[in-house]
């Protein structure tokens, strides 16, 4: 029997393979880590998108809220807005996927509404995803003008809020 001489390529197409096989799994590493990667991101931002809006919508409702009732609470120093005394309430339930959103809303003095334009009343609502929201801690803040009937009182709350405007909304740290 005649031996066969070994050529030096019989372990080429092994060490292809390998070289294959690596480069097909560093590729397929990268993709599942970008993917990865891209559904934290959505996840994230479907958070913050959430308690933006949530925070828009507890807005709205301390604003509704505050220009039905008298002008009693305005006086001469910045005081709660709210009836029950309170600078802070809590708007909807604590739960898992939508925590609540907290709303702070002040009065701004009387010395301090703009003249010759007929406001009765200027408030501040900073709403945010925990206890503490101020104009530097806040998701969503609206300052707002209420011009009040001359009959608006806390005996007579039908001239209240006649007329509503809002200065300005701004959206800012939508982070949870």
């Amino acid at each position: 029997m005649a031996r066969r001489r070994s050529t030096r390529e019989d372990g080429a197409v092994l060490v292809l393979a390998l070289v294959f096989m690596i480069i097909i799994a560093l590729v397929m590493l990268a993709a599942v880590t970008f993917t990865g990667n891209g559904l934290l991101n959505t996840s994230n931002l479907l958070k913050q998108q959430s308690l933006e809006y949530r925070s828009a919508g507890a807005v709205e409702v301390a604003i509704q809220t505050v220009r039905y009732t008298d002008t009693t609470f305005g006086g001469a120093n910045p005081t709660s807005c709210f009836g029950n005394g309170s600078p802070t309430v809590q708007i909807g339930l604590a739960g898992p996927q939508n925590p609540p959103v907290y709303v702070t809303c002040s009065t701004v003095p009387h010395s301090q509404l703009p003249a010759n334009t007929g406001v009765s009343r200027e408030i501040n609502v900073y709403s945010c995803g925990s206890a503490g929201c101020s104009s530097s801690n806040y998701t969503v803040w609206a300052t707002v003008d209420f011009v009040d009937g001359t009959t608006c009182s806390t005996t007579s709350l039908g001239t209240c809020g006649q007329t509503e405007s809002i200065k300005s909304w701004l959206v800012h740290n939508a982070n949870t």
